[in-house]
């Protein structure tokens, strides 16, 4: 399993966005600079970081990052 922590700093490197680990709770357009393509590169990201797959077309219905990283815990992926 990829702990909460990995998985914000795969946002923060990946993603280039200085987030807290309490701003994964909020939801997307409330985000500063937050772009709809962030979801497809962490998707990304994350398959290289776990070596699976993830259910794309799951991840990017998510309203925020928290529903994002619950998705990825559902789908079992850990590095």
């Amino acid at each position: 399993m990829i702990s909460r922590s990995a998985f914000l700093e795969i946002v923060r490197d990946e993603l280039g966005l200085p987030l807290a680990e309490s701003e994964l709770g909020t939801d997307f357009d409330q985000l500063l600079h937050w772009e709809s393509l962030h979801v497809l590169r962490l998707v990304v990201a994350l398959e290289r970081e776990t070596g699976h797959r993830l259910p794309v077309s799951r991840l990017i219905t998510e309203q925020s990052l928290e529903g994002v990283y619950q998705r990825v815990i559902e789908a079992g992926a850990h590095p």
